[in-house]
């Protein structure tokens, strides 16, 4: 809904839904290709692992159990895709992905990947395989979703196994194995790699292609998932208790325009910084929060000091579904922006309500410069990262503004209301 307007064309999408998932649960059965029975261990449980959530969606493929709010690992993990077309090993890091490595090896525990296809290749553009529906038709999902693990600077490597998806934070089963460099968007969590050897059983498998000859379609060679053996686990490096703020180390991608500097990569701010956003109808003091949202923060901060947002006006106001007024593009267009973009700083549990400050964007890890700002309880998904909050006595500003409406009448335009900000004052 809060979609900043872009020119851009988005890379070739890897797109799909659903996963599921189970923790303390008795060993699942599959059959080997002797015949024979085999289990798989359970998932084990550490409740002093990284908090997940995993929230329900869509009637799963296979009914499974979501997994534990608590993730199992928190270092390294070897796993084998035990393949008709031959084994492939694969790494997975908890330590950078532990909600995504706890929902796949729980998965993997109640058998939800045995004897199932691997349903899209891609030749084209993107080299990758995908796996992970049990129905194979690249919308079958585990009956949960749950959030991104992304920093903002992931790249697709031959070699990386990745979190296919349908949009910001609906990670589900599906995955994909790449096996030559791809160029993707920074949109989809990275949770381990891919041996080398495994590398070639993945390169032989595109190799022979598409089934329809074409650069995107399912593989000529069928492939199918026998069993997925979960291994040795590797404990990662004792964690000390730090925030988001004193950890962040913040990337910032310019597009060459160069309509504003571009922030330093290190956050000024850790905590929360009170700001005034002065404008024709009134002051807004709000309260930035550099806890939880460093990068964010650095960028608003930074763009103000450069009085980036001096003189600009607030270009859209929406009374109807979602209630807001969105703010901080110069050209009042709606596709203005600093000239740089950032990744998202998201939960996945956020929400709303009255008295929010957050980003628009438009698509994952592409805020800007643009910002919304919200007056009343409004259902948005999980998309728009939270950075701070509005005082009582601005929420009475954007009221007012809110009450006039928009220009020409209608739920969603520019306010009839001129809202024009003259300085964005920190302190």
């Amino acid at each position: 809904m809060l979609k900043r307007m872009s020119g851009s064309v988005a890379a070739l999408s890897l797109v799909l839904v659903a996963a599921a998932c189970s923790c303390d649960t008795d060993t699942a059965a599959a059959p080997g290709s002797d015949g024979e029975s085999r289990t798989h261990a359970p998932q084990p449980v550490d409740a002093n692992g990284a908090p997940c959530s995993y929230a329900d969606a869509q009637a799963a493929e296979t009914e499974v159990e979501a997994p534990a709010e608590n993730a199992a690992y928190d270092g390294s993990v070897e796993a084998t895709l035990e393949t008709n077309q031959g084994d492939v090993e694969v790494t997975l890091d908890a330590a950078s992905a532990p909600c995504t490595v706890n929902s796949f090896t729980s998965l993997a525990s109640q058998a939800y990947y045995d004897n199932t296809p691997c349903h899209r290749l891609t030749t084209a553009g993107i080299f990758v395989l995908q796996c992970g529906d049990p129905g194979g038709s690249g919308v079958g999902g585990p009956g949960y979703t749950y959030a991104d693990e992304l920093s903002g600077a992931e790249t697709y490597p031959a070699g990386t196994l990745a979190m296919a998806n349908a949009g910001p934070n609906t990670n589900g089963s599906q995955f994909f194995l790449v096996y030559d460099d791809s160029p993707l968007p920074a949109a989809y969590t990275v949770f381990g790699e891919v041996s080398p050897d495994g590398l070639e059983v993945l390169r032989s498998i595109a190799e022979a292609g598409t089934e329809d000859e074409s650069g995107d379609g399912a593989p000529a060679q069928a492939v199918d998932l026998g069993f997925v053996e979960i291994g040795d686990s590797t404990p990662g490096d004792p964690a000390q208790p730090t925030s988001p703020a004193t950890e962040a180390t913040c990337t910032y991608n310019a597009d060459g325009s160069g309509s504003a500097d571009v922030p330093p990569s290190e956050p000024s701010e850790t905590e929360s910084v009170d700001v005034s956003i002065k404008t024709t109808v009134g002051a807004i003091p709000i309260t930035l929060d550099a806890s939880t949202a460093p990068c964010t923060v650095n960028s608003f901060l930074s763009l103000a000091d450069q009085e980036y947002f001096s003189d600009t006006t607030c270009h859209r106001l929406t009374t109807t579904g979602i209630f807001v007024l969105q703010c901080g593009d110069p050209t009042a267009t709606g596709a203005g922006g600093p000239g740089y973009s950032f990744a998202d700083e998201l939960e996945g549990t956020e929400s709303y309500d009255k008295g929010t400050l957050a980003m628009a964007n438009a698509g994952p890890n592409t805020n800007g410069s643009q910002f919304f700002m919200v007056y009343d309880d409004s259902p948005l998904p999980a998309s728009y990262t939270v950075f701070g909050s509005i005082s009582p006595a601005g929420l009475k500003v954007l009221s007012k503004v809110a009450k006039a409406g928009v220009k020409g009448g209608g739920g969603d335009g520019t306010p009839k209301t001129t809202v024009r900000i003259s300085a964005v004052n920190v302190g």
